[in-house]
């Protein structure tokens, strides 16, 4: 059993401090709509509310919302960044809302709190995460690579996939042989089943390129992975086990990050935040990088590529008059003749390249383009 699925079904008594409220009806209601990293990150939440509750001797539920609010109070001064502080109160919230009792935190004094702390407490907290761009992540990828074990094939995989899809580390963990699905021209789809924005479970499909299918297909013929968990343990010797959890997978993307010489704070999201940063650079707009992505809403997936946003944006160019970039640089002309390439790139020309799925695309072809210039001895104009 891996880690989430032992996250999920470990709820024993998660809100425990509220002796009047029936914990485990709780527990079991957050359980079938939130992802298990929310339910892990509501349960440290609400542990820590009902510790402080106690002590000075507070109903913890159903709260009253001058007591939160003194409560958030007392972790901004210990330090707590805004977003650790809306993350309890989101921990608090979700408890009342799955036994139907009122909300203290959508109370206009915990609401005016917040503000106060957003304003005090802005500079605390890491920040956003470094992101890792496209080529940072094909350079990691291809030193893992290099390597020459069935480790170094996984890692590789593993940045591959996570680059090309925008993919969290949770839905990295719980991808399957199955869940690929490769194209005629050599890319391929992946389907994520479950996610943190789809916990009804619909699935979605995400494009990869025909270098990560490539990638994959080494790797299973390597580890002899023909069914199950895609992205597997390997012990020592080589022997391949069971599927790797969220945890290592962190650790894997921000070991190979330094070994690619990326500088800042890495870490699993990384791949997920320079994919969307490379996809803004390359012309999507924010509704395609929204869809692309899987964010709910546009305030999130802006977040993460606002400078590149910024760069692109329309006022700019509305005010000054600069012509609007295409949303897709053009293509690199390839020098004729040439019977390998010209037929891919001809094809690729008639793509409406309004699609996000497109910029991906270009990106594979790009590479392809790129190692046969650098085989046939063909120069790029």
């Amino acid at each position: 059993m891996n880690q989430d699925t032992k996250t999920t079904t470990n709820t024993q008594s998660p809100f425990a401090g509220s002796s009047d409220i029936d914990a485990e009806r709780v527990a079991a209601s957050l359980a079938a709509n939130n992802s298990p990293n929310t339910i892990r990150a509501y349960r440290g939440a609400w542990k820590r509310w009902c510790d402080w509750a106690s002590r000075r001797g507070h109903q913890a539920l159903p709260a009253v919302a001058a007591d939160v609010a003194a409560y958030i109070i007392k972790r901004a001064k210990a330090g707590a960044a805004p977003a650790t502080v809306r993350m309890d109160c989101a921990g608090i919230a979700a408890a009342h809302r799955s036994i139907k009792a009122d909300d203290p935190t959508a109370s206009e004094e915990v609401r005016q709190t917040l503000r106060s702390i957003a304003r005090t407490n802005r500079g605390k907290g890491r920040g956003q995460v470094k992101g890792v761009d496209w080529d940072s992540a094909d350079h990691a990828a291809e030193l893992a690579e290099d390597d020459g074990l069935i480790t170094g094939l996984r890692d590789g995989v593993l940045i591959r996939i996570g680059s090309d899809a925008l993919l969290r580390v949770s839905e990295l963990a719980a991808l399957t042989v199955t869940d690929l699905k490769e194209q005629p021209d050599g890319s391929g789809t992946i389907t994520i089943w479950r996610s943190k924005t789809d916990q009804a479970g619909r699935g979605q499909v995400r494009f990869v390129g025909a270098p990560t299918v490539e990638a994959i297909r080494d790797y299973q013929r390597a580890a002899g992975v023909a069914d199950g968990p895609l992205l597997r343990r390997v012990r020592k010797g080589g022997a391949v086990g069971g599927s790797l959890g969220v945890r290592s997978i962190r650790r894997i993307i921000t070991r190979r990050a330094a070994g690619a010489g990326i500088d800042g704070r890495v870490s699993g999201h990384s791949l997920r935040v320079g994919a969307a940063q490379s996809l803004v650079a390359a012309g999507a707009t924010l509704a395609q990088l929204q869809q692309a992505g899987d964010w709910q809403s546009p305030r999130m997936a802006g977040h993460y590529a606002r400078h590149q946003l910024a760069a692109h944006g329309a006022v700019a160019r509305l005010r000054y008059r600069v012509e609007a970039p295409a949303r897709v640089p053009p293509l690199t002309p390839l020098p004729a003749p040439c019977s390998a390439c010209s037929p891919c790139w001809a094809s690729l020309r008639g793509v409406d390249t309004r699609a996000t799925v497109c910029l991906s695309h270009r990106r594979d072809w790009q590479r392809r383009f790129e190692r046969h210039c650098a085989t046939s001895g063909v120069r790029r104009r």
